[in-house]
């Protein structure tokens, strides 16, 4: 008959759940530290990053011509053609 050893089990389980434990404990430190970087250390640097983020107005003189209405009067003009 075979009887199962339930100490070397018991060993084998705790064995298991510290390696677990640390496996869990190095992927929160892991993330700590990059949380830590991104948010203390390199803050400046992306600060820049995000004021020079922004949508710059660049006018630009449209290619298409004049545009009139049904009487004849100009809807659209150019900005050099305006008085």
């Amino acid at each position: 008959m075979n009887f199962r050893n339930f100490d070397a089990e018991e060993k084998l389980f705790a064995r298991r759940a510290t390696v677990a434990f640390a496996l869990v404990c190095l992927c929160f430190t892991i993330l700590a530290v990059n949380l830590y970087r991104l948010q203390v250390r390199d803050h400046s640097y992306y600060q820049t990053q995000s004021n020079q983020n922004d949508i710059k107005m660049i006018p630009i003189a449209p290619t298409r011509g004049l545009i009139y209405d049904r009487n004849g009067i100009a809807l659209v003009r150019h900005h050099s053609d305006a008085v």
